[in-house]
């Protein structure tokens, strides 16, 4: 008897490798797979026995790109030859078949994949489409003046379409795999840092249902308040060309304007955030002139602490985080530049009031467990433990994950220079700029309170350490510090004076948001024997 042969039995649908669709790949258990999209095939080896697919992709099918395209007119879609050399695209024979292609380009400039189109409107890709861009992004270059903006459309023939209309003058990109792709395409690293030189970026993808909801699903992975979508009158670019309603078409493209970013609210619906309480304060600081000038301590708030080199600014800190510590709040304390024996020894010597980092043979000190103990005992101090520059994006990371995870109250950065340090590709302007604007927008995403510490320039004539008062000026490099800061406060210390002055520490608050009090503070002294910053015995 001749053995019946056995019908394959369908399993499930999943993203073809080759043409990059979501779910046309249909795998079936005994091994092969076909998509509906492209007539992609796969088979298993003759040579193995058959048996059903893993989850794993099947392997990857490169076929090999076709060679000659010539830039030709496409006089049935009235698009020119100009237009055409314009763009990667041109005719071209397969299978010695007639066919036009589209060529696709990798984030370095080189050739991957190519879109056919057969006369039967029929389409397959060659090439890897793993690693392709938008069609046509690479023929224009990256800009960085700020006045041009790009188009992006549901196909090659649209692309050129709209690009023609408007001269060829400015650039228009398509997606690859029309409306379904708009996800996947718009928020790969390479086309969004592109994309991000544009002023504005206009949406013009079919206006039927799949490409209105293509465009709005566009809107969630490009940036807010650069995306605009434009509303076709017919179905798409093409058809407004070849109706002689170009001009209607570019009118339409320039006057799309940007979709409000979901950051932008409606005054006259804030009522309840008008009459919501504002932030109170959570604690005092531990300086009476301080606290009063700033009515206390406040979450959502960034600090900056600054002063010379050598002047107490890390002394200030561990005053600080013991303070916290003692009022029940959690803190966060990352100390760049010095270990975590040495900022334990630091913190716990404010308990005691002892300069611990003097003192040998520790371990069988009872008062320092005790003191230990009764401060860190309920894990409200959490510590980072890293030495020397980090990247300001791995940085940003840990305090969102001590504000979320952890809970604290506040974080201690000592300090923001040694953060930048480690930048190479910007100038330290530039980097205190980019840090300083993600250190603030962690501080808002999250509500964390933030004391960071940042050194200053040396001003013309005598240097910190000799005493000079401190301005906003003096911040290193770069005004985003001060603007970017709620709360400034410095330190001045005259470093080279007599015993009295040397130990002698003028709080002066150079910017105070929430109250404007600004001026000369606290008067603190730095006592030898206990390792304090102690108010004087008059201003008690």
């Amino acid at each position: 008897k001749k053995m019946e042969k056995r019908k394959s039995k369908y399993l499930r649908h999943e993203p073809c490798p080759q043409c990059g669709s979501k779910d046309n790949l249909a795998v079936f258990d005994d091994g092969h797979a076909h998509c509906f999209g492209c007539d992609y095939q796969y088979q298993p080896s003759k040579e193995n026995k058959p048996r059903p697919m893993t989850t794993e992709p099947p392997p990857r099918k490169v076929s090999p790109l076709i060679k000659f395209v010539r830039p030709t007119a496409l006089k049935k879609r009235g698009i020119t030859e100009e237009t055409v050399s314009r763009f990667p695209y041109g005719i071209a024979e397969y299978n010695k078949q007639p066919v036009q292609v589209a060529n696709y380009f990798d984030h370095l400039g080189r050739p991957c994949a190519q879109h056919v189109r057969f006369k039967d409107k029929k389409f397959i890709w060659l090439g890897d489409t793993s690693k392709m861009m938008l069609f046509s992004q690479h023929t224009w270059r990256q800009t960085n003046q700020g006045n041009t903006f790009v188009v992006i459309t549901e196909g090659e023939i649209d692309a050129m379409s709209v690009s023609q209309v408007q001269g060829n003058k400015f650039p228009v990109v398509s997606l690859p795999n029309g409306a379904q792709s708009v996800k996947k395409y718009l928020s790969t690293p390479e086309v969004q840092k592109w994309l991000n030189t544009f002023v504005r970026i206009v949406l013009c993808l079919d206006t039927d249902e799949p490409g209105m909801a293509a465009a709005e699903k566009a809107l969630e992975v490009l940036p807010l308040g650069k995306a605009a979508i434009c509303r076709l009158p017919r179905k798409d670019a093409n058809e407004m060309l070849l109706a002689g309603e170009g001009e209607e078409l570019r009118d339409l493209l320039w006057k799309a304007t940007p979709a409000r970013p979901d950051s932008i609210i409606q005054a006259a619906d804030q009522w309840e955030a008008l009459i919501k309480p504002g932030a109170s304060s959570i604690c005092e600081y531990p300086w009476p002139k301080l606290n009063d000038a700033t009515k206390g301590y406040r979450k959502g708030e960034m600090v900056t602490v600054c002063a010379g080199s050598g002047t107490g600014k890390s002394s200030m800190c561990r005053e600080l985080a013991h303070h916290f510590l003692r009022n029940q709040m959690k803190v966060g304390y990352i100390a760049l530049e010095e270990s975590i024996q040495r900022t334990l020894q630091g913190i716990i010597g404010v308990e005691l009031s002892r300069p611990l980092h003097f003192e040998e043979n520790l371990e069988q000190d009872e008062e320092l467990r005790l003191a230990f103990d009764r401060l860190l005992g309920t894990g409200r101090l959490f510590l980072y433990d890293h030495f020397g520059s980090i990247d300001p994006d791995r940085l940003v990371e840990q305090i969102q994950y001590l504000a979320t995870a952890e809970g604290v109250d506040v974080v201690i950065l000592d300090h923001l220079t040694i953060v930048i340090s480690g930048i190479s590709d910007l100038d330290e302007r530039r980097a205190l700029d980019v840090t300083c604007t993600k250190l603030r927008q962690v501080v808002e995403s999250t509500g964390v309170g933030l004391i960071v510490v940042s050194h200053l320039r040396r001003p013309e004539g005598k240097g910190h350490e000799e005493g000079t008062q401190v301005s906003l000026s003096h911040l290193r490099s770069s005004h985003s510090v001060a603007q970017l800061s709620d709360l400034v406060l410095a330190a001045e210390r005259n470093q080279q004076g007599d015993p009295s002055e040397r130990s002698s520490l003028q709080l002066r608050l150079l910017k105070n948001r929430f109250s404007g009090v600004t001026g000369p503070m606290d008067k603190l002294l730095y006592d030898q024997e206990t390792g304090r910053l102690r108010l004087p015995l008059f201003a008690l």
